[in-house]
């Protein structure tokens, strides 16, 4: 029986010899799950966990298949390495318990590595001695018997796979990695069979999944992960796409192709941020499907099953991959499916738990789902209720006050929140004045509506003070205020200077004041950017979209630095230069004098001036822990969290909310060490977890 809101995505699909459920996968994302150079436990709880929640498919990767594959990042897996057959076992019983698909995908980085590796030095294999855009090292061009070895050990690394319980896999030839590599005429300026026409290009590739097929048996699931194009002049197109599927697929015998774009030019393009509309990729995709009898599966920030199921109705693709909405909630597919969407928690796209912590060298979790990459220990099953229901006081309606008491009032017990605005949200309302970050909506909307659903009384308009909370008289109080804006002007820069000369005349105001509208601002604008964020960014955007004329002056070597990790700094430098945004950079202002700016730079120390009407503190918050000290001997059981504690990002406020929920406040119970969810079983550390 079809399902009756969604009837192609919800029906089954063979793929080659298995067959899924349904039409939705997670596609291979890198965690930094791994342990001893294979996948962990964490990963088993982290698969298993969304197999429960109904996925049809999960392509677990970036598994590497030879030592010369580094990765300039530790806590890669190594797919050749026998030690990895226990753990995948787990994994793929797991997933399978569950009703789920499991192929693992195979990789080889190629020349977007470096050749130093933890414990040794490697040397790089490329197809040409082509300068990594990623690392700034030339490689190797390899040779016929490197290639040879190559053939070999990626072929082990499938026999592996099979052997390790995995229904397939998938041939990793995108992202600007080796195989990508030899196809593009960007990186491959071989001279031999395996340059020049794109049939040669693809040779090795073909050579890969043909040893693959010989080894592993056609009763096993191999595909391709396609990149549907460069966006790199002289690069590979979408034409060269379907040419590839077409030469493959005449040359190979493959059961699917799912796809990507992009590399590590513009890698960006491949994992979009907000900025972009939700399936940025499906007409891309749907070219490759309109050519090819094949399975083809799309993508492109796609988080909603209406969507989704319209893809498939038009026959665009075959599968959707909803990879970063899985990650932000487990139980899409089953929530989707049993017509409780309003519970879902909406994946923002803001790429700060996922690919930024990646970037950093640390394993993925999630801003708005605190479970994620934590399963074993938060995941299904180890909310326990509590064992007295007590009244909470929550103090402060933002994204820290509100998940504490969404989650305490999921384990029994009476919530009151206080918020003094007219509106929930804390700063996701300021981020929402900003360009491209109208998906951080679902954060206030998604909270929002469990608590109501769950009981919570919220005031809004409730400006707390110290006796007001006192009379209230809860079992128990959680502050959490949020923060202020800084308008001290004190760097780091020059930390002797405790508050800015000339900060508190008339013409200067902070960037929280241009998102609110609430000061005159002048057509001559200096911004001093001491924070180098998103919200920075943004206040700098939203003067310019309003014809102010903004230089910026900033302490930063680069503008907007930490705007890199979360790959949304092409989308913001494009726009900010469009609109003319001129800028100093490794400069410290010293002073304001009436309408003068006095700056220094950082390096060669020459002093320069600049005129404004008008001067922003784009400094960044500090903490609003005036109720929380007021409260501190005067309530028995008191805390605080979120930005009231120390101002953070959002992933930490909402992190911080979740732990107040389960109310694990001492060290002991709240910290988790290095290594220790690569080794915890899920149903031991849910036991343990209590809470």
């Amino acid at each position: 029986m079809s399902h009756p809101k969604y009837p192609n995505l919800f029906s089954p699909i063979k793929l080659g010899p298995v067959t899924a459920r349904n039409r939705v996968l997670q596609t291979a994302h890198v965690k930094l799950f791994t342990r001893d150079g294979h996948d962990s436990l964490r990963n088993v709880a982290y698969q298993v966990e969304r197999a429960r929640g109904g996925a049809g498919l999960l392509i677990t990767g970036n598994r590497l298949v030879h030592p010369t594959s580094t990765t300039g990042m530790p806590r890669f897996a190594y797919q050749m390495l026998k030690g990895a057959m226990e753990i995948d076992k787990k994994m793929t019983s797991g997933v399978h318990e569950h009703g789920g698909l499991i192929f693992t995908q195979l990789n080889h980085f190629g020349t977007q590595a470096t050749s130093d590796s933890a414990d040794d030095i490697r040397v790089l294999w490329a197809p040409s001695a082509v300068k990594s855009p990623a690392y700034n090292e030339t490689p190797k061009a390899m040779e016929k018997e490197d290639i040879e070895e190559l053939i070999d050990w990626w072929a082990r690394a499938a026999e592996h796979s099979r052997e390790g319980g995995f229904d397939g896999t998938e041939v990793h030839i995108g992202h600007s990695y080796l195989l990508q590599q030899f196809a593009s005429p960007i990186y491959n300026k071989r001279t031999d069979e395996y340059g020049g026409s794109l049939e040669n290009r693809l040779r090795l590739t073909c050579e890969i999944i043909n040893e693959i097929r010989k080894r592993t048996g056609k009763d096993w699931a191999v595909g391709i992960r396609l990149t549907l194009d460069e966006f790199m002049a002289g690069g590979l197109t979408n034409d060269d796409a379907i040419e590839t599927v077409r030469i493959i697929e005449s040359q190979c015998d493959i059961d699917f192709v799912n796809v990507t774009a992009a590399g590590y030019h513009n890698v960006f393009k491949a994992i979009e941020p907000s900025d972009a509309p939700d399936g940025y990729l499906v007409d891309l995709s749907a070219r490759v499907k309109a050519s090819t009898q094949l399975p083809v599966f799309t993508i492109g920030g796609i988080k909603d099953a209406a969507m989704a199921e319209q893809i498939l109705a038009d026959g665009r693709a075959d599968m959707v991959a909803m990879t970063r909405a899985q990650i932000a909630d487990p139980e899409f597919v089953n929530k989707a499916f049993e017509g409780r969407e309003d519970e879902i928690t909406h994946c923002i796209r803001g790429n700060q738990g996922c690919i930024g912590r990646v970037f950093k060298g640390l394993a993925i979790n999630c801003t708005v789902n605190p479970e994620a990459g934590r399963e074993a220990r938060f995941g299904y099953g180890t909310l326990r209720q509590a064992v007295e229901a007590r009244t909470f006081l929550v103090v402060g309606g933002g994204p820290a006050g509100m998940k504490a008491a969404e989650v305490l009032a999921k384990r029994g017990h009476n919530v009151t929140l206080w918020e003094k605005s007219a509106e929930l949200g804390g700063q996701v309302n300021l981020i929402l004045k900003t360009p491209g970050r109208e998906t951080f909506g679902w954060v206030r909307k998604d909270l929002e509506l469990r608590l109501g659903k769950l009981g919570v009384v919220v005031e809004r308009g409730k400006a707390a003070t110290a006796a007001d909370v006192i009379g209230f008289g809860a079992d128990a109080v959680i502050v959490a205020t949020g923060a202020v804006a800084s308008t001290s002007g004190f760097s780091i820069a020059n930390p002797a200077v405790n508050e800015l000369p000339g900060v508190r005349q008339d013409n200067v105001i902070t960037g929280w004041d241009v998102l609110e509208g609430s000061k005159p601002i002048g057509k001559r604008v200096v911004v001093i950017d001491d924070d180098g964020s998103r919200q920075a960014s943004g206040i700098v955007e939203v003067l310019l979209e309003r014809g102010h004329d903004v230089e910026l002056v900033t302490r930063f070597n680069s503008l907007f630095p930490s705007t890199f990790y979360n790959l949304d700094q092409a989308y913001i430098y494009g726009r900010v230069f469009g609109k003319g945004l001129r800028y100093q950079l490794n400069s410290w202002v010293s002073e304001i004098e009436g309408g003068v700016v006095r700056t220094f730079n950082l390096y060669s120390g020459q002093e320069g001036s600049l005129e404004a009407d008008t001067v922003v503190l784009a400094y960044g918050p500090k903490a609003n822990d005036g109720l929380y000290l007021e409260l501190k001997g005067q309530v028995p059981d008191l805390h605080r969290i979120g930005d009231c504690v120390a101002p953070r990002k959002i992933d930490h406020a909402i992190y911080e909310g979740y732990l107040a929920g389960r109310e694990l406040w001492d060290p002991e119970e709240r910290y988790i060490y290095e290594g220790e969810l690569e080794q915890e079983e899920a149903e031991d550390a849910a036991l343990a977890a209590g809470r």
